[in-house]
């Protein structure tokens, strides 16, 4: 049994790094699933990728490494959503309700994702926090090119972050009242701070 073994050992290990990798992060994704990411171990995520623990090691670094893969994956998928809704032709109320609904529709179809998403802001790992800087500036470079427009940008995503997260966790008002409630909340906000004028109706 052990000279059957060893070919298919062999084998494994003759991937080529970028598929290899691709699954792990896979397989890592799968062990997230209705868990808290930092609660989950790298002998798992090896396990349930069929490698050793130091393979896991070696392409990430350590579990914060596993889970900002995990997150860059998340993240480019909800990045296709934004890409839809930040039209630099729309009004700014506009783009800011689409937003508003991206988020909220991502949080709800892709519940695996939004839960990696939340862990990792929290994970002060360099491509974390480099992957929610560009997602931020997207953001900004929509609604101008001004320092105040990051930081109302960085305001927005967190009002939304939160906000997705409760209406997801208890579901008891429906989609389009909790756009109308989180437009409303971030479009007044923005009036405030940058001159725009309330629109009469959102």
């Amino acid at each position: 049994m052990t000279r059957r073994s060893a070919p298919a050992n062999r084998t494994a290990t003759r991937l080529d790094p970028a598929v290899r990798r691709t699954m792990l992060v896979a397989a890592a994704a799968r062990v997230f699933e209705g868990r808290d990411p930092l609660g989950v171990t790298i002998d798992e995520v090896a396990k349930a990728g069929g490698v050793s623990r130091s393979l896991v090691y070696a392409y990430f670094g350590d579990r914060g490494g596993l889970i900002a893969a995990v997150y860059r994956q998340s993240l480019d998928l909800f990045d296709q959503e934004l890409g839809r809704a930040l039209d630099q032709e729309l009004p700014d109320q506009v783009k800011l309700r689409r937003l508003v609904r991206r988020y909220l529709l991502f949080a709800r179809d892709n519940r695996a994702a939004w839960d990696v998403m939340l862990a990792a802001g929290a994970l002060h790992h360099p491509l974390v926090q480099a992957a929610r800087r560009a997602r931020i500036e997207r953001i900004a470079r929509a609604w101008g090119d001004e320092p105040v427009d990051r930081l109302l940008a960085r305001s927005v995503v967190g009002t939304l972050e939160a906000g997705a997260q409760d209406w997801v966790d208890y579901r008891d008002c429906g989609l389009e009242r909790a756009i109308d409630v989180l437009v409303r909340v971030v479009w007044e906000g923005l009036s405030g701070v940058s001159d725009r004028k309330i629109p009469a109706e959102v």
